[in-house]
């Protein structure tokens, strides 16, 4: 995690938590659940409820309120322009608020751009809660044990769970060398700071090396994976086994049973 309380979508919390010692499998499928859902309304109501239930269990996960709002900020441009892209171009056959220059902002925009804003932190927040209290190994073979039986179709499950898993350990990785590139820049004189399209030109100087230290470290990572003996299609074994215990149980049924209040008087 680091001294400075940050955190990003991909990475691991180590701590001990109750949301921490859930199984996996149990996690992914109220994730997979909820996103689903969430997709099949625009209720601002439901939405609110579901990210207090988010919240509720990332505090249940020792992970404090103000990290989490301070680690939301870089996705406030996300949710911004998700907002804008609504009051814009949404629903302009309803009710006129105002106009201003031939812009008119109507009552349906506004509820939209509130909706999908909502919708989008909501994603996040379900990111946030199975990436940090998750291990990437976990994840990606929580995917190969559902993938199964795709392998009578020869879809090379166990190779798209390698797949999942690098990415995921990809992301921290590739974040801490675009800062530390970052950082480099800025010694050698170069601002991030001031007008937009100088920012933009200027950040040209940190995606190039970065991408290049991207290569680097897939064709290291290929080596290391062919020289420890990795054949693809080879029958593999699990390190962890799962297994599901009552707290599991408790929690995948409290989490459906929020879920349906939720969708049924919000939805």
């Amino acid at each position: 995690m680091g001294e400075n309380n940050s955190f990003i979508i991909g990475q691991y919390y180590p701590t001990e938590s109750p949301g921490h010692r859930l199984d996996p499998r149990g996690k992914i499928f109220i994730a997979a659940v909820l996103m689903v859902l969430s997709l099949l309304t625009t209720a601002v109501n439901y939405y609110l409820s579901i990210i207090a239930g988010i919240f509720i269990l990332l505090v249940l996960s020792n992970i404090r309120p103000g990290i989490i709002f301070r680690n939301l900020k870089p996705f406030l441009i996300l949710i911004l322009i998700t907002a804008l892209y609504h009051l814009i171009f949404s629903a302009r056959d309803t009710v006129t608020l105002f106009e201003f220059y031939g812009f008119r902002l109507t009552e349906g925009g506004v509820y939209l751009a509130i909706s999908f804003s909502l919708r989008v932190l909501v994603f996040i927040g379900i990111a946030f809660f199975i990436s940090l209290t998750t291990l990437p190994s976990d994840i990606a073979e929580t995917l190969v044990v559902w993938m199964k039986p795709l392998k009578k179709l020869k879809v090379p499950v166990d190779d798209i769970g390698l797949i999942v898993f690098i990415a995921i350990r990809f992301i921290p990785v590739l974040a801490e060398e675009f800062d530390t590139v970052k950082k480099a820049q800025i010694i050698r004189g170069v601002e991030f700071s001031g007008k937009l399209r100088k920012r933009v030109g200027n950040y040209i100087y940190l995606f190039i090396p970065v991408f290049q230290s991207a290569l680097r470290r897939a064709d290291d990572l290929a080596i290391a994976i062919e020289s420890r003996g990795y054949v693809s299609g080879m029958p593999r074994t699990s390190y962890r086994h799962f297994q599901f215990r009552a707290a599991d149980w408790f929690f995948i049924f409290l989490s459906v049973l929020f879920m349906a209040l939720a969708y049924q008087y919000f939805g």
